[in-house]
Order: structure tokens, then sequence, then C-alpha cells
């Protein structure tokens, strides 16, 4: 009866918590390598539920404000909860300023996006 609880449990949440430390490190002056934490609380029953797979991956959402650009959408499938989860995202315009917000998802809906992480991208080249 216990393992059907949690089968059910697992089958209604979406994810609880926002990911947290999101940054981005230009890796040339188009591409940005977006970085993540998801969190959990091994001493809360419902966070451990999570360990179980019920996220399914993350959107890693990239826009400009100011901008008309339209954002930069990923959906990432790759890490392990409670560690270090990245994507690479490209097409990024010299100059803009962009804000990155990551929200994991599960098949039931999306959790809380993250806070946004702020960074300009550099015009000059900064390979030379």
């Amino acid at each position: 009866m216990w393992l059907w609880s949690i089968f059910v449990l697992l089958s209604i949440l979406v994810p609880l918590v926002a990911p947290i430390n999101v940054s981005a490190y230009m890796i040339n002056q188009t591409t940005a390598n977006i970085s993540w934490i998801y969190p959990l609380d091994k001493n809360n029953p419902d966070d451990i539920s999570l360990l179980g797979g019920m996220i399914k991956g993350f959107y890693v959402i990239v826009f400009a404000p100011l901008s008309m650009q339209p954002p930069i959408v990923h959906r990432n499938y790759e890490g392990t909860i409670g560690t270090q989860y990245w994507d690479i995202v490209g097409n990024l315009t010299p100059g803009t300023t962009y804000h990155a917000q990551v929200k994991a998802f599960t098949k039931k809906g999306d959790g809380k996006p993250s806070v946004p992480y702020i960074f300009t991208v550099s015009k000059e080249d900064f390979r030379e």
C-alpha cells in the first residue's frame, strides 16, 4: 500500500522548487553555457519522491527583454538531481542583455522558474 501511495504522489506532482545558482559563461560572442542546480531537501518526503524519476527535464529560457527577438527555449534532459546541469545556447546577439531562467518539468506540468540571471554579450571579440 505504501508503494502505491508513492506512485500516486509521483503521478500528480509538479516540481516543488525552482532551480538555483543559474549562471552564464560565454563560450564565444554568440554562444553561452547556461548552468544551474536543482536543489533537494533529503529530509522532505516530497523532495525525496522526486528522486524516483518524476522530473523529466528542464526548460532553459533565454530572452532579451529590450529586444524584439523571440525567446530561446531549450528542453534539457541531461544531469542528475542535486548536481549541476548545463545547456549550450547559441544565436545570441553581441551587445545585447539577456535574462536566463530555468524551470523543471514533469509529465504533469512545469515547476517554478528560477530567479533570472542577467548577462550581457560583449560587442568585442574576446578571443583576440
